[in-house]
């Protein structure tokens, strides 16, 4: 009576588990869908401009640079450690997408009406909040080119597919036809089955094709026109397919996001779309785009609600056997973002300060010089584990990546970081 009572229990739990981690996605998906759109719009649209774009001309340069390391230390770091296909992905995007707004801003808002702020004047009529201003609108216009990359090439990157499940499939394949009597028979005899009737199907298509143009050509003059016909109607039905695959192609790299983001460029860069949406004296700016500066700010809190309730769920399901085989991608990917990537970023600001005066005024700004090391050095994002969720591949080994980056190693690191970039910009005055 007792063990049932405790199984009955457990079913209940096993069941209000689930209806809590659909409400969970549910969430994450609609602010994938909806608020986070409205926040990259606002933030993106009010930021870029043609004049804006050419004179902070090193900030984009400075995103493909680390962007290139990140991929580069990747593929350099990962073989080494025999890191699989599967996790490959997994180990890119936790190093190649940072957080680029919501931590670096925060550090240099604080950073800049601190004592030390005094050391980031760049003339003698600069203040603290000019300093704050324009360290905020460094680190924004960054995160602009990494929210466009994040959210195409880094959602792709998070998403499950096929061939994740067909490893196992894919090494039978290359097993004898006959049946095997070990405690695999029963898989190789499924997949001996599958190949044969695979075999028959083909032997029947080339048959049956085979047939077809025998009694094409019997039939004489009386088909040649209507053979004659085909190529054109293959030629549409191949360009008509060929569009539609393209399309696909394109979509697979697509996300709600971007879609937003780059709706937001075009607004940015068209003068006067720009001037309708963004001029306070505007119809358009009171009903529409404080509307959407409203939902977007909903975005963060939701994140951070659903990251605090992924890590209650994965708490109270978590398996140590997923555990110990995701342990080295998790450890691999922290050690390269929070470690080797700081140790490339740091010297290469350095030398743009040195030696970049004569291409663009900004290397002559301290906060400049403080603001690309800080973008450079910060942990992961924490809007990937929305992808995470809503994807459902690599939903714990996020939050492991997460939790260990934010509560462990991010304080003393990112002290460090800002520590050291203070030391640069004393030493290039």
């Amino acid at each position: 009576m007792l063990e049932l009572i405790i199984s009955a229990v457990q079913v209940k739990k096993k069941k209000k588990n689930v209806g809590y981690n659909n409400s969970i996605k549910w969430l994450s998906k609609l602010n994938l869908v909806f608020f986070t759109p409205c926040l990259l719009f606002s933030n993106i649209a009010s930021v870029i401009s043609y004049e804006r774009l050419l004179a902070f001309w090193p900030i984009p340069a400075f995103y493909i640079v680390f962007t290139a390391i990140s991929w580069i230390l990747c593929h350099t770091v990962i073989p080494m450690f025999g890191i699989d296909r599967y996790y490959k992905r997994f180990v890119l995007a936790c190093v190649m997408f940072s957080n680029a707004n919501s931590l670096p801003v925060a550090i240099i808002s604080s950073l800049a009406v601190s004592e030390a702020g005094k050391t980031l004047y760049w003339n003698s009529d600069d203040t603290q909040e000019m300093v704050s201003a324009r360290g905020i609108s460094y680190t924004l216009f960054f995160g602009l080119f990494c929210n466009i990359l994040r959210w195409s090439y880094g959602y792709n990157l998070l998403q499950k597919r096929t061939e994740d499940d067909d490893d196992t499939i894919a090494i039978d394949d290359y097993s004898p036809t006959f049946p095997v009597t070990d405690y695999g028979s029963n898989r190789n005899n499924n997949d001996t089955s599958r190949r044969s009737s695979s075999a028959t199907v083909s032997e029947v298509d080339y048959n049956t094709n085979e047939d077809s143009f025998k009694r094409s050509v019997s039939d004489g003059d009386d088909t040649t026109a209507l053979l004659t016909s085909f190529p054109q109607d293959d030629k549409e039905k191949k360009e008509h397919g060929r569009f539609i695959n393209i399309i696909v192609t394109i979509n697979t790299y697509m996300s709600p996001p971007l879609y937003a983001a780059l709706l937001a460029l075009f607004v940015g860069l068209f003068p006067p779309l720009k001037h309708l949406m963004y001029d306070e004296d505007s119809f358009f700016y009171a009903s529409i785009t404080k509307a959407i500066e409203s939902c977007g700010k909903a975005s963060v809190p939701i994140v951070l609600v659903c990251l605090g309730a992924q890590l209650k769920s994965i708490r109270d399901t978590q398996q140590t056997n997923t555990t110990q085989k995701s342990k080295k991608p998790v450890t691999l990917s922290i050690f390269i973002r929070m470690f080797l990537t700081p140790l490339c970023v740091i010297p290469i600001v350095f030398l743009f300060a040195q030696f970049g005066q004569n291409w663009s005024e900004l290397a002559s700004d301290p906060m400049f010089v403080v603001s690309m090391i800080v973008v450079g050095c910060t942990p992961t994002a924490i809007n990937l584990s929305q992808i995470t969720q809503v994807s459902g591949a690599f939903e714990e080994e996020m939050l492991n990546v997460l939790f260990w980056s934010y509560g462990v190693i991010c304080i003393p690191v990112c002290t460090l970081v800002v520590f050291l970039a203070l030391i640069l910009v004393g030493h290039l005055k």
